[in-house]
């Protein structure tokens, strides 16, 4: 019997942004299963399985301007010369079956320039409409509760058309983030020591993202400045990527820090968890966020949670397991979340029931279950 044939659409496939990390580790899952022939439009992508079809985009002549819509007809294109049964995409194009849905494109935008929409933003609105209101789209896959809630809000004739709005959170591999046992944490903390010549039980934050400035970091160091002052031999890792670094030092010497008390490790893909494993929480105050997947990544780990509540993943951290900052210019407050988790005594093993639990619960492997069963009633639909 012929395999259904599957265009998934994500133009960094397999790279470390929380988009691209979901729709590989979905769609390598449905390629290995062998229900669907899956192929993937991309510009880049990480081969992991041996059964996907690439084909590639490249939209490096176009101006940022103009990449939605040289995207959507590339897409177009190689539709209409593959023939594909179903498109499923993680970008903004303006035709698909199923589209992963995080935020609307104007809301962020909007909301940082006080209700003012620049051209190119208004530009994608346009191709968003396209998508949400053609004949084809059937599913619309938001991340989260409050995904659903923004797009109804942006969207509100859209409860009139024949599409389904479904939230599936992204997953997590319990394999990879689960509560370390003694052993493990005891060998990760020493790791840490012997790498930045920090004391073994000093107590250790993480800060995970790119795009410092919005994810929170002055805010987060703010925290750490005012704990330090108040005898927490506190430090901070912080995973990820910046354009402009130079402004970091200046504003670490602002928050009473020294060069010793934070340590910046770059993009690291492969072997991320062992510091989830060494930290005893993590901080993500960020402005704006789609979902924000480290939060699930750390609850897995057995790590408690300090975020902003612009941050959707809010909804999938257990009750007591952390705590949400309503503010994420408030460092005061962050530095008093954090104050409050370092009194508690033995933490994360409190956490690590309930961390196991919402790992399984969030697992790629269920996702991908989910995702499949969406496909097949896309499918159904189009041959009834």
């Amino acid at each position: 019997m012929k395999r259904p044939r599957v265009a998934v659409v994500s133009l960094g496939y397999g790279e470390a942004g929380g988009a691209e990390l979901l729709a590989s580790e979905v769609a390598d899952r449905l390629a290995e299963s062998e229900e669907f022939e899956i192929h993937v439009l991309a510009h880049r992508w990480k081969e992991r399985t041996g059964k996907i079809v690439y084909h590639r985009i490249d939209l490096r002549k176009w101006p940022r301007t103009l990449q939605k819509q040289a995207l959507s007809l590339a897409v177009r294109r190689i539709a209409a010369r593959e023939r594909f049964d179903l498109i499923h995409s993680h970008e903004l194009i303006d035709l698909a079956d199923v589209v992963t849905f995080g935020a609307p494109v104007a809301l962020w935008p909007r909301l940082r320039a006080g209700g003012r929409a620049g051209f190119r933003t208004l530009l994608e609105r346009k191709i968003e409409r396209r998508l949400l209101f053609s004949g084809r789209l059937r599913w619309v896959l938001a991340n989260s509760n409050q995904s659903v809630r923004w797009l109804m809000a942006e969207y509100p004739e859209l409860a009139r058309r024949p599409v389904r709005v479904k939230t599936l959170y992204p997953g997590v591999d319990p394999r990879r983030f689960a509560p370390p046992d003694p052993a493990e944490r005891e060998a990760a903390r020493a790791e840490l020591a012997a790498r930045f010549g920090w004391p073994a039980y000093d107590p250790v934050g993480l800060f995970v993202g790119n795009g410092w400035e919005h994810k929170g970091l002055g805010s987060a160091l703010e925290a750490m400045g005012i704990l330090r002052r108040n005898g927490h031999p506190v430090r901070l890792l912080v995973m990820g990527s910046e354009r402009n670094k130079g402004k970091w030092p200046s504003a670490m010497r602002a928050a009473g820090l020294r060069g010793a008390d934070v340590a910046f490790l770059g993009n690291v893909e492969e072997g991320r968890e062992r510091f989830f494993r060494a930290a005893d929480f993590l901080l993500l105050l960020s402005r704006f966020e789609s979902f924000g997947m480290v939060v699930l990544e750390a609850v897995a780990s057995g790590l408690p949670v300090i975020v902003s509540g612009r941050v959707p993943a809010r909804e999938i951290v257990p009750e007591g397991a952390g705590t949400v900052i309503e503010d994420p210019m408030d460092g005061a407050a962050a530095s008093r979340a954090i104050e409050e988790w370092l009194g508690k005594p033995g933490a994360r093993d409190l956490l690590a029931a309930g961390a196991v639990q919402t790992a399984r619960a969030h697992s790629w492997d269920a996702v991908a279950a989910a995702t499949a069963a969406v496909y097949r009633d896309c499918l159904e639909q189009k041959i009834g």
